[in-house]
Protein backbone atom coordinates (compact mmCIF):
# COMPACT_ATOMS: atom_id res chain seq x y z
CA UNK A 1 0.00 0.00 0.00
CA UNK A 2 1.58 3.56 -0.96
CA UNK A 3 -0.18 6.83 -0.16
CA UNK A 4 -3.48 4.35 1.14
CA UNK A 5 -3.84 3.07 -2.44
CA UNK A 6 -3.35 -0.80 -2.82
CA UNK A 7 -1.49 -1.54 -6.03
CA UNK A 8 0.40 -4.38 -7.24
CA UNK A 9 2.35 -5.41 -10.45
CA UNK A 10 1.11 -8.79 -10.78
CA UNK A 11 -2.01 -10.32 -10.88
CA UNK A 12 -4.55 -10.34 -7.70
CA UNK A 13 -4.20 -14.68 -7.39
CA UNK A 14 -0.04 -14.13 -6.53
CA UNK A 15 -0.02 -10.88 -4.47
CA UNK A 16 3.25 -10.38 -2.96
CA UNK A 17 4.93 -12.55 -5.72
CA UNK A 18 7.04 -10.71 -8.65
CA UNK A 19 6.14 -13.46 -11.65
CA UNK A 20 3.97 -11.74 -14.40
CA UNK A 21 0.41 -11.49 -14.29
CA UNK A 22 -0.67 -15.37 -15.88
CA UNK A 23 -3.84 -13.20 -17.03
CA UNK A 24 -1.81 -10.80 -19.16
CA UNK A 25 1.00 -13.91 -20.48
CA UNK A 26 -2.59 -16.01 -21.53
CA UNK A 27 -4.32 -12.91 -23.34
CA UNK A 28 -0.95 -12.42 -24.79
CA UNK A 29 0.11 -9.14 -23.66
CA UNK A 30 3.79 -8.86 -24.59
CA UNK A 31 6.38 -9.48 -21.50
CA UNK A 32 8.01 -5.97 -21.90
CA UNK A 33 4.29 -4.36 -21.53
CA UNK A 34 3.58 -7.18 -18.58
CA UNK A 35 6.75 -6.11 -16.37
CA UNK A 36 5.50 -2.57 -16.85
CA UNK A 37 1.46 -2.82 -15.80
CA UNK A 38 -0.28 -1.88 -12.68
CA UNK A 39 -3.14 -3.33 -11.27
CA UNK A 40 -5.45 -1.57 -9.00
CA UNK A 41 -8.76 -2.70 -8.11
CA UNK A 42 -11.59 -0.66 -7.02
CA UNK A 43 -15.27 -2.08 -5.67
CA UNK A 44 -18.34 -0.77 -3.94
CA UNK A 45 -17.50 1.37 -1.50
CA UNK A 46 -14.93 3.80 -3.88
CA UNK A 47 -16.00 6.89 -4.36
CA UNK A 48 -15.11 9.49 -6.91
CA UNK A 49 -12.76 11.35 -4.74
CA UNK A 50 -10.79 7.83 -4.48
CA UNK A 51 -10.45 7.85 -7.97
CA UNK A 52 -9.97 11.27 -8.16
CA UNK A 53 -7.07 10.87 -5.47
CA UNK A 54 -5.39 7.92 -7.52
CA UNK A 55 -5.09 10.03 -10.24
CA UNK A 56 -4.06 12.76 -8.93
CA UNK A 57 -1.07 10.25 -7.21
CA UNK A 58 -0.45 7.61 -10.04
CA UNK A 59 2.75 9.36 -11.21
CA UNK A 60 4.19 9.12 -7.76
CA UNK A 61 2.80 5.25 -6.96
CA UNK A 62 4.48 4.24 -10.23
CA UNK A 63 7.41 5.93 -9.11
CA UNK A 64 7.38 4.02 -6.18
CA UNK A 65 6.54 0.49 -7.12
CA UNK A 66 9.17 0.81 -9.68
CA UNK A 67 11.84 1.63 -6.68
CA UNK A 68 10.53 -1.42 -4.94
Amino acid sequence: MRFGICTSTGSACNSGESTPSHVLLAIGVPLDYIEGSLRVTFGEENTKEDVDFLLDNIERIVKEERKA
